[in-house]
């Protein structure tokens, strides 16, 4: 269904040291085993698989920034396993991750703990819940500046960069309220679905917002030509993450071969 990295992968050692990331997922599979997720994609080495970062951020009035790793001013690295479950009607995993002001750095900012939760029950969909709840490390808060994009991501196949007879990507995004990559950037849907043609046959993933979630329905970073997008809560307006008021983060995944059903995301 997916891998977790606790260590680079191969594929770090042939970038610049700073691009190298754990703590994400990569690969997610369809169910027939296709996959669906990108890693150190040429246009945007630093977009790993299914992946948690802010951009335009500050911690102690000096500027950080976990997404864009070429800036060098702050990292996320996974920091330990914390548990496996067997509940009644779902399998768990716990990860925890650290985001410091470097990657080097022994200054944590924030913590961040992972559950994955994966239904015992699976359709012709593979599903499974994840849900970030990130904690100061300190007593200082972050601060996540107004930006267009920043939070919650996926990065698409590399052959979904590819483009067809019409001249656009292979790779194709659907929101819940019908909007494409060409025009539903910054709106605020419920779910998306980026799906798209893999070694000739089509399969895709869609990424569900819960309706806890801050700023609930959140805007979302739709690319216009290349196969990622992130929800966003940032968009118009900044807002902090405080000492002793975790954030907390609950998204659902559905991973499939075809193209998408609609009846199915909604039901």
């Amino acid at each position: 269904m997916f891998s977790y990295l606790t260590k680079p992968s191969r594929e770090a050692e042939k970038h610049e040291p700073h691009f190298s990331r754990t703590g994400y997922l990569h690969p997610l599979y369809s169910p027939s085993g296709k996959i669906i997720t990108g890693d150190y994609a040429p246009d945007h080495p630093h977009q790993h698989g299914l992946f948690f970062a802010w951009t335009k951020s500050s911690f102690r009035d000096q500027p950080t920034e976990f997404w864009n790793q070429k800036k060098k001013l702050g990292d996320i690295r996974f920091h330990r396993f914390l548990e496996k479950g067997d509940h009644p009607s779902f399998f768990s995993l716990q990860f925890e991750q650290i985001f410091t002001s470097g990657k080097d750095s022994d200054m944590v900012i924030l913590k961040e703990n992972w559950e994955i939760r994966v239904p015992k029950k699976q359709t012709t969909y593979f599903q499974f819940d994840l849900i970030s709840t990130q904690t100061c490390a300190t007593q200082d808060p972050l601060l996540i500046e107004k930006y267009h994009y920043g939070g919650m991501a996926i990065r698409g196949n590399k052959q979904w960069i590819e483009t067809g007879a019409d001249g656009k990507p292979l790779g194709k995004m659907i929101t819940s309220e019908g909007k494409s990559q060409e025009n539903g950037n910054h709106t605020r849907p419920r779910w998306v679905t980026m799906h798209g043609p893999v070694d000739g046959q089509d399969c895709g993933v869609v990424v569900m917002n819960h309706p806890d979630n801050f700023r609930f329905p959140q805007w979302v970073r739709l690319h216009p030509k290349m196969p990622y997008f992130v929800y966003a809560p940032m968009v118009e307006k900044p807002f902090s993450i405080e000492p002793d008021t975790p954030y907390i983060s609950k998204f659902r995944y559905l991973t499939y071969d075809g193209t998408p059903d609609h009846q199915v995301i909604e039901g």
